[in-house]
């Protein structure tokens, strides 16, 4: 019984540790250039066809991006050439941290 306990609170302090960590904390920022196709600033996203994005493994597609920032949908608009970081959240969303015009 002791050696459950022993492994148990280990694992469970671990758990805790990367559960409380903030959700941008593990977040690698990935860099892409594209063309804006739509945006929808009251649904906090964009929408974007862009190259290939080696550093997360994608081709060229068109996509929606959120944005946490709406403020950077002022930036830009449909027909714009874009320069764009994102960064992957822990809950799979892909999230655009930066946005500019070339």
């Amino acid at each position: 019984m002791k050696l459950k306990t022993m492994i148990a609170v280990p694992i469970t302090a671990l758990v805790l540790s990367i559960t409380a960590l903030p959700a941008s904390a593990t977040n690698q920022t990935h860099h892409g250039v594209g063309t804006v196709t739509a945006v929808d600033s009251k649904a906090k996203k964009i929408e974007i066809k862009h190259g290939p994005i080696k550093s997360i493994g994608w081709m060229g597609m068109k996509m929606f991006f959120p944005v946490d920032d709406v403020e950077l949908l002022d930036e830009v608009e449909v027909g714009d050439k874009v320069d764009f970081d994102f960064i992957e959240t822990r809950d799979k969303r892909y999230v655009i941290t930066d946005i500019e015009a070339q």
